[in-house]
């Protein structure tokens, strides 16, 4: 822990945590398509294409089978796929894909479902090839789809994994969303072994309102 962090611990106390979610959150997304370089990787971020199948499909079937229970389309599959693709052209859904070179090596869906009552609704879903993980590559995912949520006028946002992906969850959680529900033998994975799904969500209006009194209120030094 650096001394700045130290300080503002010290300072803040229990605000502290509402002030650092903030941080981590970027006020816009970044122009897409843009080249960034992560522990030495260069990589492309940009909007799936229609020609992205056969790339997106050997990202997916590479991935341990684990990491593909909480997504609602099965995008090892073509068929599945070309759903995905459909939903960015009719506006459903936002896909970004982090490519190196040719290849696919992070995944990310802002989505909505398409109800009236749930518009204001966007379910986060990212994955990120078992090479580039510890390279920060999934948080900068996360991030960029919180943003474009935002930048869309979401007013809440969820995000769905399994209770044992534990590094997920802490990602989201130092991003200000809270565990809401854990729904018990949710999934099945290929085997037929079930697991328990845990959904967590962000209020972004009340989420706001936190930080404005952490930022506004005196602290008693």
């Amino acid at each position: 822990m650096d001394i700045s962090t130290l300080i503002g611990r010290l300072a803040l106390g229990p605000r502290w945590a509402v002030v650092e979610q903030a941080k981590a959150q970027p006020e816009t997304a970044l122009s897409l398509p843009a080249t960034i370089t992560l522990d030495g990787v260069n990589l492309l971020l940009r909007g799936v294409r229609i020609g992205d199948a056969p790339a997106i499909l050997a990202f997916a079937r590479a991935l341990p089978a684990h990491d593909l229970l909480f997504l609602r389309r099965d995008i090892t599959s073509s068929v599945q796929v070309d759903a995905v693709l459909r939903d960015a052209e009719t506006g459903l859904a936002v896909t970004v894909l982090a490519f190196e070179g040719q290849e696919v090596v992070g995944y990310a869906t802002i989505a909505s479902d398409g109800l009236s009552w749930t518009q204001h609704v966007r379910e986060l879903r990212v994955l990120v090839a078992e090479r580039m993980r510890g390279k920060h590559l999934g948080r900068l995912l996360i991030e960029q789809s919180f943003a474009i949520a935002r930048m869309q006028g979401a007013k809440k946002m969820i995000a769905q994994m399994t209770v044992d992906q534990r590094g997920a969850i802490g990602v989201f959680r130092r991003m200000g969303f809270e565990p809401e529900a854990r729904l018990r033998s949710q999934v099945i994975d290929r085997s037929g072994q079930l697991h328990d799904l845990q959904i967590m969500g962000l209020d972004i209006d009340a989420f706001e309102a936190r930080l404005e009194v952490a930022v506004t209120q005196p602290t008693e030094v």
